[in-house]
């Protein structure tokens, strides 16, 4: 009876096996075999698990809650500062200038801010860079056919100047250059699936934590429906 994993296959992965999936390799093997099941295929990563996600969040959010409430205290004394600058009467000019100021909105805490943050910017940054480049990568195979139809086409071929250097270096372009698109597309995927999983197992558990702690007149104010959209 194969034993229950404790660690998933890809935090025990090295880089060349989590950049290449080969930590996948024995779990496809064993797919093709039997029916897998959940012991199979093993723990989620530590960076899906829901602990993890709202350790993280949680944190962030209430100090974010607090910066948003002092930040609208100030902007408040602010605005309330403006308009008792402007003169105790209901002439036209005072009506027109207590108009533009406008009334008082107070700003919400940023949950967007949060999620980004916690996750890590600087890696859904990595993951969209991978995925322009790959994209700006896959004009190059078009461009090497074209340079091998010219060469062939040519007359003179002393004459050719081939864009990487040599004939050979063109067909050689057309092996690396698909395998990099497809490895760094590959990569920014598995990178934005686990921020996929990250924001809505993030967002789930703050939803649960706040339903076990709202009052009842937050109850009465909404709905299971609205909850569980």
């Amino acid at each position: 009876e194969q034993q229950e994993r404790l660690v998933s296959r890809e935090d025990e992965a090295n880089c060349l096996s989590s950049w290449l999936l080969l930590y996948l390799t024995p779990l496809l093997k064993l797919g093709a075999t039997k029916v897998l099941v959940g012991s199979d295929v093993g723990p989620p990563s530590k960076c899906d698990k829901a602990a993890s996600c709202y350790n993280k969040v949680q944190s962030l959010w209430i100090a974010e809650v607090e910066r948003t409430k002092l930040l609208n205290e100030l902007n408040k004394t602010k605005h309330q500062q403006k308009l008792d600058k402007l003169p105790n009467n209901n002439d036209k000019k005072t009506m027109k200038q207590r108009k533009k100021i406008g009334t008082y909105k107070p700003a919400l805490p940023n949950l967007a801010s949060v999620l980004m943050k916690s996750f890590g910017r600087m890696r859904l940054g990595y993951a969209i860079f991978l995925y322009i480049l790959s994209s700006l990568l896959q004009f190059l195979p078009v461009l090497i056919l074209n340079d091998l139809v010219k060469y062939f086409e040519s007359s003179d071929q002393s004459n050719y100047q081939a864009l990487l250097f040599h004939p050979w270096g063109n067909v050689v372009g057309l092996f690396i250059f698909p395998a990099l698109v497809s490895l760094f597309q590959t990569r920014s995927q598995v990178i934005l699936n686990h921020c996929a999983i990250y924001i809505r197992t993030s967002i789930s558990t703050l939803l649960f934590s706040k339903a076990l702690t709202i009052s009842a007149a937050g109850r009465a104010q909404t709905s299971t429906g609205q909850v569980v959209n």
